[in-house]
């Protein structure tokens, strides 16, 4: 009795260390996360109002997002990276990397500098398209399952308040400051991240060792989505309207002009959008409770369509209203598609999925982006909105009437 007594206090010693450990990592991870979604956040928006400033030109603005997201196309490849060296060594290298890569911006001074923010945008892409899955890998180590589900719903509260509050600060200093400020301070974070990574506590093991070959694990997740026709229409009405979000952004630049606002401006719009990406994350588990995932990705295309029709409006109070309305139209199409990919694959097969369909819903946003600044030049903002209604309304009414290819929760 009395080493069975022992064993049972050794275990309940080492459960509560365990349990400190996790408190302790949730607390340093959430304050670099919040310093991170500050600075890239801030940034992301500051950019492309930065190269309009200095050049006047929507197109040039809008080419700045398609740099960012053209490091995307690398995500099979960067979650294959995170599975073979060890993350937390990884994700403090990419963190000092790119906030020397952000300090370069501090050398723009004229419009004959904007290839400067070029330049880093895109190498910024790359960084954030190899920090992404290593993050995610990292996370799900650090914390037991029941632990991760706690503290999952701050996690995202902390992801969508920062996308609201972070736009309205970084255009601020912006006018107030400059760009620079915000570089700077998108650099800081980055340091910042890094510290934390070395202060969280995790027994990394040895990365796996595999005959594999290349080519058949990294298509693994692409046949299980192709071949699963409930994830496949939801995925691909999802990559549609992904690819439409990605024509409209440089349109963006020309809506605030056409309601009589500075592009600073945007920094109110991006807020809107927050404010609605919040509510949507909140209410999406009930919409798929009640309805089903493909029933949130249709309520998604529609609320696309409604936002765009009231952007195209020429009315300032339309246009916000339509902002917060698009808020909720992507995180449904992507929560819808997420959580349908997760109940129908395989704890194997759950990482490849993953950078599929990471790689298919936002690699092609660099060329969609590039095709919305070369359209702006040649049409009119609300043009681009009103075709961009009118196919979001045609994929919503193809995805209806998928219903035989889908089920309903389990």
């Amino acid at each position: 009795m009395l080493v069975l007594d022992a064993d049972a206090q050794t275990v309940s010693v080492a459960g509560v260390e365990q349990e400190s450990v996790a408190r302790s990592n949730a607390r340093w991870y959430f304050g670099g996360l919040a310093a991170s979604l500050l600075g890239n956040s801030a940034m992301s928006l500051v950019a492309g109002v930065w190269v309009k400033a200095l050049t006047g030109s929507s197109s040039q603005a809008g080419l700045v997002s398609a740099c960012i997201y053209a490091g995307t196309m690398g995500a099979p490849l960067a979650g294959l990276v995170a599975d073979r060296v060890p993350r937390k060594r990884l994700l403090l290298w990419l963190n000092l990397l790119s906030a020397v890569t952000i300090a370069a911006l501090l050398l723009i001074s004229s419009a004959a500098d904007v290839w400067i923010m070029f330049a880093v945008m895109s190498a910024y892409g790359i960084e954030a398209t190899l920090m992404d899955p290593a993050e995610d890998a990292l996370f799900a180590q650090m914390f037991s399952t029941e632990f991760r589900r706690r503290i999952n719903g701050y996690r995202l509260t902390i992801q969508e308040t920062g996308r609201l509050a972070a736009p309205l600060l970084g255009a601020g200093l912006f006018v107030v400051i400059g760009g620079g400020a915000v570089a700077a301070l998108d650099a800081a974070t980055f340091v910042v991240a890094a510290f934390v990574i070395t202060r969280l506590r995790v027994d990394e093991s040895p990365p796996p060792t595999t005959s594999e070959r290349l080519g058949p694990a990294l298509l693994a997740g692409v046949r299980h989505i192709l071949g699963t026709p409930s994830i496949r229409v939801v995925a691909i009405a999802a990559t549609a309207v992904m690819a439409l979000s990605g024509v409209g952004v440089a349109a963006q630049y020309s809506l605030v002009h056409g309601v009589g606002q500075h592009p600073a401006f945007l920094g109110v719009l991006s807020a809107l959008l927050g404010a609605g990406s919040i509510i949507a994350s909140v209410s999406a588990s009930r919409v798929i409770d009640r309805l089903g995932e493909r029933w949130l990705a249709v309520i998604g295309l529609i609320n696309f369509a409604v936002g765009c029709l009231l952007r195209a409006n020429r009315s300032l109070p339309a246009a916000l209203v339509g902002t917060f309305v698009l808020g909720f139209a992507l995180p449904y199409v992507f929560l819808a598609t997420l959580n349908v990919a997760q109940r129908l694959t395989s704890n194997d097969l759950q990482g490849r999925v993953s950078a599929a369909l990471i790689f298919a819903l936002f690699g092609p946003q660099a060329l969609t982006q590039t095709i919305g600044s070369v359209l702006i030049a040649h049409a009119t903002y609300i043009d681009i909105y009103i075709g961009s209604a009118a196919a979001s309304l045609g994929i919503a009414g193809w995805l209806a009437r998928q219903g035989s290819a889908t089920t309903r929760p389990r």
